[in-house]
């Protein structure tokens, strides 16, 4: 749940589910807003899934990183999709 408090989203503490979701989130959310487009979804859910990381990532950290993609998911790139459907008709 990466919509925790103020006071958590000043200081994540990374040992809480939905502060970890939050940090994630955040970063999801701040590429979208440079530039909102499918290639940004693209290459942010490409980075997600082949980055090799300097360290090996915590179950913890993997599953906050696939909830807070999910919750980006529905909540920007879907309107972004309504909005194409829209514009370009349904398939």
């Amino acid at each position: 749940m990466p919509f925790v408090t103020q006071d958590h989203r000043a200081a994540p503490d990374e040992s809480i589910p939905g502060d970890l979701c939050y940090i994630y989130y955040k970063y999801l959310t701040d590429e979208w807003k440079k530039e909102p487009r499918w290639t940004t979804a693209h290459n942010l859910f490409k980075k997600m899934v082949f980055e090799d990381f300097s360290k090996p990532l915590s179950q913890d950290h993997i599953c906050a990183m696939q909830l807070a993609w999910q919750v980006f998911m529905a909540k920007y790139v879907m309107k972004y999709e309504d909005i194409k459907e829209a514009e370009n008709g349904t398939i």
